[in-house]
């Protein structure tokens, strides 16, 4: 049987030999690569294509595609555009760096059950792990901010989060690849809020060097194909153009010097079949490069390791709108307000001439129009006629600042310059700072959407990955020496049990972290108050849930991270028991003193008493044996003695 090319007149493959559309074999997983990507591919480009590149073209101070200023009528009028777009974004940007980049601990991780040692154990060292790979190994400073970039331009930011092994290149770390939501696909259908797990079916479009898809092939990675790599490159994509600023394709196969060096299209499916995810890659859509397996055979928690996220909500929408999107409008007429006036100022400066039709009149001199020039004509009373244009209106600038106001008020773009022209500026300082407050609000929030819908997500995922495939011994080592194991928890040493534990994950980045001054002022209000509260608590009150209250309201997401226990006023009750009872050991080792020394006194008193007592019994036997004496001296003396004395 000959093989025939299909009705796109690509070139015949084995896979395309009359596959069967309904069969289970790898030409039945071909043809529903086919259809998802085609009916996928159809709805983009009837539906958001256009949305992306106006997005695109905006970011990068155009007009979108189908403005009047790229028609030839408007050639050589002023088709300014003004960056206010690019001015917002770029603000919002350095507001995220702020917030992200301000405390070195980026995420905040514990352990699901406090009771738990290994628990407490694994939620540590995992924080450690995290902070080092996102410092070290995760460019996160490019990954948070550009993620954030194409979030605020095309309405959605997306990540493959993944473990690269490489081991001739002795590569082993976990990756973040922002993928540009053009080489995206899954179904319209798909929930808005997780597009990527409810989409019975999940592309992703790779870009991939000749040399290394064929170096696959010959590993037996991937089966071999007839179909060239040229065949599979991607055509002109538009959104990619409008991204490079009108610039060549850089992925074109267009002036590619050698063929090893030409850019093939791969895809990567992700499809569910009975309730179970299968993946494999296909060369464009025109070969199978791998056989399907199961998902969880190839990614070990069995999950699609992709997130879709976004900065601006909108229900019910898998692919919500982008920062140009929602100004587009207001934008319009900006410029055109702004063109006009420019070109009155041109006319009001530079006259416009009638000059009669067919008569010796030197039409290039009354175009330069130079300052000190000699313009030859006949007849200057008939042949020519200036007219003069009246100045640009204040109205103008009115009109203008007003729609610049509104702008700032949609996009919670706080612009002191336009409030000072506009008179606002010499309102109370309360009143500025009000304004400033309820704009800086609006950044949060979009910071704070960007954080639950794509940064968290991944993060997570990433934890994931450091669980299983975490092997490096360095950097287990470093994590368990910064998080102080030993001295901690008497663990000296990380194991698999140890990281594979219930922990739980957020992100230090909560409403009122975009301002580092404010942030440290709400910070030691929320540690004064707290504090204060403590020193008298409320009898039957739960300080911890008094704590996160407080730190909530001042924009802490998390604020139970700053307490080392579970419960402050039981630990404050325990602190000051254990100094009564130290103050009642002293006065009890005091009143012991005491009693010694009294029974000292005692003591001394006693014997000094016996010795009196014995003194004086001393003294009455001498006495006694005096008198005594004298009476037997007495007896014995003659009678004669005695009447001679």
């Amino acid at each position: 049987m000959s093989m025939q090319p299909d009705a796109r007149m690509r070139p015949p493959t084995a896979q395309t030999d009359n596959p069967d559309e309904n069969s289970s074999t790898d030409s039945g997983w071909l043809a529903r690569a086919r259809s998802a990507y085609r009916t996928s591919t159809s709805y983009v480009d009837g539906n958001f294509r256009k949305a992306w590149e106006d997005s695109i073209r905006a970011f990068n101070n155009q007009h979108p595609s189908d403005s009047k200023y790229n028609q030839p009528a408007y050639d050589k009028r002023s088709k300014l555009y003004r960056p206010k777009i690019r001015a917002v974004i770029r603000k919002n940007e350095a507001a995220a760096a702020a917030a992200f980049f301000s405390n070195m601990d980026v995420v905040s991780i514990t352990a699901s059950d406090q009771s738990s040692k290994p628990q407490l154990v694994s939620a540590e060292v995992m924080k450690q792990l995290i902070q080092y790979r996102l410092t070290h190994s995760i460019p996160w400073f490019q990954t948070v901010l550009g993620g954030l970039q194409d979030a605020q331009v095309t309405g959605a930011v997306c990540a493959h989060v993944h473990w690269r092994y490489d081991a001739p290149q002795g590569i082993d770390t976990p990756v973040v690849d922002l993928v540009p939501i053009e080489n995206v696909r899954f179904d319209p259908s798909a929930s808005w809020l997780d597009p990527v797990g409810t989409s019975p079916y999940f592309i992703q479009l790779i870009p991939m060097y000749a040399m290394d898809v064929k170096s696959k092939m010959e590993s037996g990675e991937w089966l071999e194909s007839t179909v060239s790599m040229s065949t599979a490159g991607a055509a002109m994509d538009s959104t990619r153009m409008a991204r490079n600023t009108n610039r060549e394709d850089p992925q074109s196969a267009d002036n590619r010097a050698l063929d090893d060096y030409d850019i093939a299209w791969v895809q990567r499916h992700i499809h569910r079949r009975d309730g179970e995810d299968w993946e494999f890659y296909t060369l464009g859509d025109y070969a199978l490069l791998t056989d399907a397996v199961p998902l969880k055979a190839a990614i070990f928690h069995g999950k699609r390791p992709y997130v879709i996220g976004c900065c601006v909500l909108e229900t019910h929408k898998t692919l919500p709108s982008g920062v140009p999107t929602l100004a587009r409008g207001i934008e319009d007429e900006l410029n055109e307000i702004a063109n006009q006036r420019i070109d009155n100022v041109k006319f009001a400066l530079n006259k416009k001439w009638f000059a009669k039709r067919g008569v010796e009149v030197d039409l290039a001199g009354l175009v330069r129009n130079v300052p000190g020039g000699v313009v030859m004509m006949n007849d200057p009373i008939n042949d020519v006629r200036e007219i003069t244009w009246p100045d640009v209106t204040q109205s103008a600038y009115v009109e203008q600042q007003g729609l610049d106001m509104s702008m700032d008020e949609l996009l919670g773009n706080f612009n002191p310059a336009a409030l000072m022209m506009s008179g606002a500026g010499n309102a109370p300082a309360r009143n500025m700072a009000m304004t400033s407050q309820s704009n800086g609000t609006l950044v949060e929030y979009l910071i704070r959407t960007y954080v639950e819908t794509f940064i968290q997500p991944v993060l997570r995922q990433l934890i994931l990955l450091e669980q299983k495939y975490e092997t490096d011994m360095v950097i287990m080592g470093t994590a368990a020496k910064n998080s102080k194991l030993l001295q901690r928890f008497g663990v000296d040493q990380v194991t698999d049990d140890m990281l594979n534990q219930e922990i739980t994950l957020t992100v230090n980045v909560g409403m009122g972290a975009t301002d580092p001054t404010q942030k440290l002022q709400k910070f030691l209000t929320a540690m004064t108050s707290f504090s204060q509260m403590l020193q008298k608590p409320i009898p039957g009150v739960n300080m911890v849930e008094v704590g996160k209250e407080i730190f909530g309201h001042l924009g802490y997401q998390d604020g139970s991270r700053f307490f080392t226990v579970e419960n402050p006023q039981v630990a404050q009750q325990q602190q000051q028991m254990q100094q009564m009872q130290q103050a009642i050991q002293q006065l009890q080792e005091k009143l012991k003193e005491k009693e010694t020394a009294q029974m000292i006194g005692l003591q001394k008193t006693r014997e000094t008493n016996q010795t009196k007592e014995k003194i004086e019994v001393l003294k009455q036997e001498n006495e006694n044996k005096r008198a005594l004496a004298t009476h037997f001296i007495a007896l014995s003396t003659p009678p004669q003695v005695k009447a001679a004395k």
